[in-house]
């Protein structure tokens, strides 16, 4: 008879241990199921995929606004790196064929990170996505504008940089296209 109480006791723990796991469990399943389909309509699956998922408890990963938040949030991060490098480079550099594309990249990263990605940034905690959209295609400009300016040099010292960010701003535009579309539906 201990017997069958014991049995009784540890069906009834294991039973209750999975009522209280299956909700988290579901929660990661339909979070991974939004991260891939997100990611499958952007124009770079794998680096939406590593990007999205690079930051697990990231407060704004919990739906596809969080998404293009978090995805913008690091194209800002990796942009202000890039302008601080350009802005020692440039007084540093030695190269007097490089220095008009230094500077001009400077400008470049200065308007993507203080103005395009800031006013992004700033459009998407009051949900006007067609200006996130706006400024993030204006973002993206900027970094293929500043690639450009190394066109007929022999080095491009921002070239992967310039595409990564250029990229994230591409994946952040896929993603508040999404949000967007909804919104133009029920408007017509």
């Amino acid at each position: 008879m201990k017997f069958a109480s014991f049995s009784t006791v540890v069906l009834f723990h294991l039973a209750t241990s999975l009522v209280l796991f299956i909700p988290s469990i579901q929660s990661s399943l339909s979070h991974t199921s939004l991260l891939e389909q997100v990611c499958r309509q952007s124009p770079h699956y794998h680096l939406c995929v590593m990007t999205l998922r690079s930051s697990v408890n990231h407060k704004s990963k919990t739906d596809v606004a969080g998404f293009a938040r978090l995805t913008l949030e690091i194209a800002n991060a990796n942009a202000s790196v890039a302008l601080k490098l350009l802005q020692e480079g440039y007084e540093h550099n030695r190269h007097p064929e490089l220095k008009g594309a230094l500077e001009d990249c400077r400008v470049s990263y200065n308007m993507l990170v203080k103005v395009h990605l800031r006013e992004a940034l700033i459009a998407m905690d009051i949900g006007d996505y067609k200006i996130v959209k706006q400024r993030t295609y204006a973002a993206g400009l900027q970094a293929q504008s500043c690639d450009n300016k190394f066109k007929g040099s022999k080095v491009s010292p921002l070239k992967d940089t310039n595409r990564y960010v250029e990229n994230l701003c591409a994946i952040a535009l896929s993603i508040v296209n999404r949000l967007i579309q909804p919104n133009q539906a029920t408007l017509t």
